[in-house]
């Protein structure tokens, strides 16, 4: 999987669903059939905390994230881009 589609599945997920743990979003990569370990969904949900993109809070010792307000301008953009690239994959 393409880091920026990682980050684009994780922003979608976290832009569903107010504030939820890497478990809940693990489980809804695989209702999509997303097969992803945990350790690697849990590895990008810190990248993206530092990066900014998310909010986490702990509660009971679990983090909960969710997507702040330049998580939501970067989802915008890589939804733009990805379209782009659809619509420019399609005019060739």
């Amino acid at each position: 999987m393409d880091y920026n589609q990682l980050k684009l599945l994780v922003l979608r997920t976290l832009s569903e669903n107010a504030s939820t743990n890497s478990s809940a979003i693990a489980a809804a990569f695989a209702a999509v059939g997303v097969n992803l370990d945990i350790h690697a969904i849990r590895m990008a949900l810190m990248r993206y905390y530092k990066q900014g993109l998310l909010s986490r809070e702990r509660k009971l010792g679990v983090y909960n994230y969710g997507l702040s307000e330049r998580g939501a301008r970067r989802l915008a953009w890589l939804e733009s881009t990805a379209q782009e690239h659809v619509s420019g994959a399609d005019s060739s």
